[in-house]
């Protein structure tokens, strides 16, 4: 179970995300707020879940349309529900994605470590191996915190993350195509994780709830789930 201070956090950071209090992000079955800062230029619907309570933001200027088709009898929704709500209105959904939090730091498995500026040549060859659409999901700026294994001088896995909120250290994860399945992405993601508690940050690692590997990784490397996302975006001509 996370602690207080992690549970804390992380209705801080969301709270703020989706327009409401910390206080009132899970206190109803099902709530609806109006996009705040953050979320002010998404055309679109996002809803976090958690034991039980749901807060879903939509964007102002649809709001009479989305609230029209979020009324319902039932007390709350599961994730499936409420994109099939908005199903009329929908150009795609993101999730269900499973969101966690580590409190501590694991130990990596292979021998990994941090990259710098004399490592971008090596960045950019693992990008260069793997498809583009991977590369947005997973791959991550020498910029950015980065840890990585290498095996033979190639960056056989990449873990980086950018910080959310000042508080949340966002971390993603991309294994080169000819060494998957081997541990070296996990390996990554623990000497990150243990970088980013260092560094006074939540480590959070999110992933689709259909990636049942994905999830099996943040779960051996000792993330804890708090909450479940869905995304719907909205189509513009609806």
């Amino acid at each position: 179970m996370l602690n207080k201070r992690t549970v804390s956090i992380a209705h801080t950071y969301w709270a703020t995300h989706l327009g409401c209090s910390p206080g009132d992000l899970f206190a109803e079955p099902f709530r609806i707020v109006t996009h705040g800062a953050e979320l002010a230029d998404y055309c679109g619907v996002f809803a976090l879940f958690r034991g039980g309570g749901v807060t879903a933001s939509i964007p102002p200027d649809r709001a009479d349309t989305l609230r029209a088709l979020l009324a319902s009898p039932r007390r709350s929704y599961s994730p499936d529900s409420f994109a099939s709500a908005l199903s009329s209105v929908s150009s795609a959904v993101i999730g269900p994605a499973y969101i966690g939090y580590s409190e501590a730091a694991p130990q990596p498995t292979h021998p990994a470590r941090a990259l710098g500026p004399g490592d971008a040549t090596a960045l950019d060859a693992l990008q260069q191996s793997c498809a583009e659409t991977e590369w947005e999901h997973g791959g991550s700026a020498i910029a950015h915190p980065c840890s990585a294994v290498f095996v033979g001088g190639r960056v056989a896995a990449l873990a980086g993350y950018k910080v959310w909120g000042g508080t949340i250290a966002h971390i993603s994860v991309l294994t080169h195509p000819e060494f998957r399945c081997r541990g070296f992405g996990r390996s990554a993601v623990a000497h990150l994780t243990g970088r980013a508690i260092a560094a006074g940050l939540l480590p959070q690692y999110r992933t689709l709830h259909s990636n049942r590997a994905s999830i099996r990784v943040a779960e051996l490397l000792g993330f804890q789930s708090y909450a479940t996302s869905t995304a719907v975006r909205l189509n513009r001509n609806a």
